[in-house]
């Protein structure tokens, strides 16, 4: 591959086939060329380690009827354009104009195709896949991988891909696929082993023997009846009641706005979706929370014009997500769950089409997830509810990799699952239970890790994992052995800084866990050592620069440092230090309660300086921190001490 282009390939789709255009961009950039292959030359040049990155955002199409710019500039900046070809593709204006453009640019041998969907030949049919700008541009008969099972598949297709991409024979990367999936099927045989005695003991144990199954689908049949009585859902998401909130004038101006068919209407939700997450990280929640309504209001019309098309409907649950997971940031809880619940249940009925689609099984965990969160983040004391929907989620991460036992990705979620479940398990004071999946949690990502010990990625995530291994060590009372494993997390992030990767985020965790590191030191009652560690620690935080209100989550996690800092102090006999670290912090933490984000995590360091000053001087705090303790101190909670 050349350095000129800046994307190895332009996939070109419709948004009908949106879900196949997520696969092959996330199959193709998570592939690696076998090693003995990496830099050897080809006629299209050297063969590179990785096909990334890969352009599919369409979303910048214009309402016109020619390629916006960006989509122009992509195609430009593109080695590659692989059509992903299908009867809606055909019938697509952008994906025609994208192939008559890329072909303009002298590259006609470098267009690839996929068939999704729909036949090859009966040009001009209502069935046919291939898109009439292939044959305009003189690509009478392309050659194509064929994706679905009776063809090519998904593995074979992918390999046919990213031969013609690279110049490799197909026989040369079928044979290296073919040793290493020996090789991973060896270690997957003990793999599945392992996961099918956890499914059985996670799902199964609970149910009749009788009741138990044996395939993936089979669990995903019975997990689905079980969902029925975990969701709360208010309101049948298919009978897009939101739509009656809208102005009718409003919502025939955005449909009207948005183009003439309804291509362009998906185009307009999607871009109207990216607007809103670029305002969401900016944390103009108002503004985000207005672009992903209108996001909804237009996916919500296309479907009702289309109830079989559940692409879309997919696409209504990704916009429930945005609109809940917004809420939650306003503390709009009630709206969040209700958002949320939704998201869920548009996942149930779409895993009831399609069984055995993996992606959507997925899909169903992260929503789980998102509503334990969710449980956890409320007033209601109610944390054997969250610990049923982390156990659930759990749980349909591990029938997704069932489904699709080589997924990496699938596989690598299974360690935030893990993480998930062993919190919840420790806030019903379950603490043999968290410290036994927080222990499959180190061993999943010691595997990982072993596979590919030069990733900081997965370096990252082992660092994670011992630190959540060394928090449930030490509230079973085994300070030294958490303390190791935390001194080993704390190693392995340093060595990452010495790789340079992400080394602003880096350093932060490295500083959040000698924090924690600190602690355990004074618990043991060494009060010096560890008020010379946090010495240390605080010349570090001085060096980090860009602590303030534009990086909120970095911010709040010195403060955390610093409350400790003030007892730490106060200890030590600093009283004086602690009294103006004390009143500083609570004067910031007063000031940044507005930044709704964050304002539960404020609340909670508030709470804490103002009783740690309480305890320092038994004074209450002024008057303009006093006033704003209700907003975060709540009457129906309760406290757990795990004896």
């Amino acid at each position: 591959m050349t350095d000129k282009y800046k994307y190895k390939a332009f996939v070109s789709y419709s948004h009908r086939d949106e879900r196949w255009a997520r696969w092959l961009h996330r199959s193709l950039e998570s592939y690696r060329l076998p090693r003995k292959l990496v830099g050897s030359s080809t006629t299209v040049g050297e063969v590179p380690a990785r096909i990334k990155p890969v352009f599919r955002d369409r979303d910048e199409l214009s309402s016109a009827g020619d390629l916006g710019s960006t989509v122009q500039q992509a195609l430009q900046d593109s080695e590659n354009l692989i059509v992903v070809c299908s009867p809606a593709s055909a019938a697509s204006h952008w994906v025609n104009e994208e192939i008559r453009y890329f072909a303009g640019l002298g590259r006609l041998e470098r267009i690839f195709c996929v068939i999704v969907d729909g036949e090859p030949g009966g040009s001009g049919t209502e069935a046919t896949c291939f898109p009439a700008a292939l044959k305009e541009v003189g690509l009478t008969e392309p050659l194509a991988a064929d994706v679905r099972k009776w063809a090519d598949g998904k593995r074979l297709s992918r390999l046919k891909l990213v031969a013609g991409m690279l110049g490799l024979s197909l026989d040369q990367l079928r044979r290296r696929d073919l040793q290493k999936r020996q090789r991973a099927w060896g270690l997957a045989s003990v793999a599945a082993i392992a996961l099918a005695v956890v499914l059985v003991t996670a799902v199964t144990a609970r149910i009749a023997a009788e009741q138990r199954r044996d395939s993936g689908e089979s669990l995903v049949a019975y997990k689905l009846s079980e969902l029925r009585t975990m969701l709360n859902v208010t309101e049948d998401p298919e009978s897009l009641s939101r739509l009656q909130e809208w102005n009718p004038q409003d919502l025939r101006r955005l449909i009207d706005e948005s183009g003439q068919d309804v291509e362009a209407y998906m185009a307009a939700a999607m871009t109207l979706r990216e607007q809103g997450i670029s305002n969401w990280y900016g944390g103009v929640l108002s503004d985000a929370m207005e672009k992903f309504q209108q996001s909804w209001a237009l996916l919500a019309e296309i479907y009702r014009r289309d109830r079989g098309n559940w692409q879309v409907f997919f696409e209504l649950g990704q916009a429930e997500y945005w609109i809940g997971q917004t809420d939650m940031d306003l503390g709009n809880l009630p709206e969040a769950e209700k958002a949320w619940m939704s998201y869920a249940e548009i996942t149930r009925r779409l895993i009831l089409q399609e069984p055995e689609n993996a992606e959507w099984v997925m899909e169903m965990a992260y929503a789980l997830t998102n509503l334990g969160s969710l449980q956890e983040s409320s007033n209601a004391d109610n944390p054997e509810r969250t610990l049923q929907f982390m156990q659930s989620s759990l749980e349909y991460n591990q029938i997704a990799l069932v489904l699709d036992p080589t997924n990496d990705y699938y596989r690598s979620e299974l360690g935030q699952s893990h993480a998930f479940l062993a919190d919840a398990q420790l806030d019903v004071c379950d603490v043999e239970g968290a410290f036994i999946t927080r222990r499959e949690h180190l061993a999943l990502e010691t595997g990982l890790l072993d596979a590919d010990p030069d990733n900081a990625s997965r370096v990252r995530l082992m660092a994670f994992a011992l630190t959540g291994y060394a928090a449930v060590e030490e509230v079973r009372g085994n300070i030294d052995t958490a303390r190791e494993h935390l001194e080993t997390a704390i190693q392995l992030l340093e060595d990452n800084l010495l790789r340079g990767a992400e080394v602003r985020d880096t350093m932060v965790n490295v500083l959040l866990r000698q924090r924690r590191l600190v602690r355990m030191v004074a618990y043991k009652g060494d009060m010096v050592q560890a008020w010379s560690m946090s010495n240390e620690m605080s010349e570090k935080w001085m060096e980090l620069e860009g602590i303030g209100a534009e990086d909120m989550r970095t911010a709040l996690i010195y403060i955390d440092f610093l409350i400790d800092r003030a007892w730490l102090a106060a200890a030590n006999g600093d009283s004086e230090l602690a009294r103006q670290l004390l009143t500083d912090i609570q004067l910031h933490l007063v000031a940044a309660r507005s930044n709704m984000a964050f304002r539960r995590k404020v609340g909670n360091l508030l709470v804490r300086a103002v009783f740690q000053q309480w305890e320092l001087d038994r004074t209450l705090p002024p008057a303009n921190v006093f006033s704003v303790l209700p907003d975060f101190v709540y009457g129906n909670g309760r406290s757990r001490a795990c004896l």
